[in-house]
């Protein structure tokens, strides 16, 4: 049975996510400008990035295990330690074992925070999906501030910016331990990933977060060249990068109240728009207004997205059965946050770039088409336990 809400659990939750997504945005400009300044080529920083994908990836593989062993406050505060510890250890030495240690730690902390958080929220009680909404705007929030923050910390220092990704990180250090405790998961209530992913809505939510993986691989990596090519420069490419995020946001709070009958339908259409979205982008005309209307569209899906997979996730799983199906969904996100990157990237050698990242998006949303075609319940129902 659900435990009752805690009072005072809810806001803390949310600060403990603006802090540690406050860091995450903080780096995300820190850690390859950090890698640049102490002589890494950009192939070095694309290997940086997959070793911290790769660490994510292996990490979400053991979430069910260890939240069926710890509570998951302690996971959420374990998370940020790690990757305090990270940041810690690039202000003491850039060189290279230092920098594959620190992006090790990031991967294994992004992956623990995440679904430990998103288990916290819903067992917090209310409606999930409200819950997980909310658990990311105050995520969206970090790391939309986090990048400015780190821009203007660097031009005191980039040590300067580290040490501010640290603070922020402190908030979730101090604030983890203070949230509610909840048991670990009873693994003896789960159908485990081959059962979950055989369950009508898990499905889908495993494969929408798979579209959404390849989204922001496509955002933080080859989106931002094809702009390029088109004659935008970087202030212009970074302002249609925010448009977009911050349609996401926006979306975000639209789906508060959506009814739960309407959760699939919404999931799968917004995981057809990103990847119509993205194959548009590459093969649009080079005009800014059309670039920019391609990319707030594909930002609000993403948002879509992001918010209702994992609730779909929790609306289709036993009550013991979250852990597994949240980590399992979150799998499927690892997994295309470092093969949609690398595949493109192998595709460049015989394709043009248009063409590749067009493959890439149409790869990633046929899947949809054969989940829950007159296959599946009506209902989401999760088995009792």
């Amino acid at each position: 049975m659900t435990p009752e809400r805690h009072p005072g659990d809810r806001p803390l939750m949310l600060v403990v996510a603006f802090g540690f997504a406050l860091a995450l945005g903080i780096a995300t400009v820190a850690i390859p400008l950090v890698a640049l300044g102490s002589g890494y080529d950009a192939a070095g920083v694309g290997l940086l990035v997959a070793v911290a994908s790769g660490s994510q990836l292996a990490t979400r593989l053991g979430l069910p295990m260890l939240l069926g062993r710890y509570a998951d406050r302690w996971l959420i505060c374990l998370a940020a330690i790690l990757m305090s510890s990270g940041f810690a250890l690039l202000l003491a030495s850039t060189a290279l074992p230092a920098f594959i240690a620190a992006q090790l730690a990031s991967g294994a902390a992004r992956a623990l925070f995440w679904t430990s958080s998103q288990t916290h929220a819903l067992r917090s009680g209310g409606s999930p999906v409200r819950r997980l909404v909310d658990l990311n705007l105050a995520g969206n929030a970090g790391t939309l501030t986090g990048p400015v923050l780190a821009g203007l910390l660097a031009t005191i220092g980039l040590h300067v910016a580290l040490v501010g990704a640290i603070a922020a990180l402190s908030i979730a250090v101090i604030g983890a331990p203070f949230l509610r405790r909840f048991p670990p998961y009873d693994r003896r209530g789960t159908s485990g990933a081959l059962g979950l992913i055989r369950r009508d809505g898990v499905d889908v939510a495993c494969w929408a977060n798979l579209v959404g993986g390849v989204w922001w691989s496509m955002m933080s990596s080859y989106v931002p060249v094809i702009l390029v090519g088109a004659g935008l420069g970087p202030t212009l490419v970074g302002l249609m990068v925010t448009m977009s995020e911050g349609a996401g946001a926006a979306t975000m709070l639209l789906l508060r109240r959506i009814p739960t009958r309407l959760v699939r339908s919404v999931v799968r259409s917004g995981a057809y728009v990103e990847m119509g979205a993205l194959a548009a982008v590459a093969i649009a005309p080079p005009l800014l207004p059309v670039y920019a209307l391609l990319l707030i569209t594909g930002g609000g899906a993403a948002g879509c997205v992001t918010s209702l997979a994992p609730a779909l996730v929790a609306l289709a799983a036993g009550e013991q059965e979250q852990a597994d199906g949240l980590a399992l969904s979150g799998t499927f996100r690892s997994i295309a946050l470092l093969g949609a990157p690398a595949t493109v990237s192998a595709l460049l050698s015989v394709v043009p770039l248009a063409t590749a990242v067009v493959g890439i998006a149409a790869t990633a949303a046929a899947p949809g088409l054969a989940l829950g075609r007159g296959l599946v319940r009506s209902r989401l129902p999760g088995p009792s336990t």
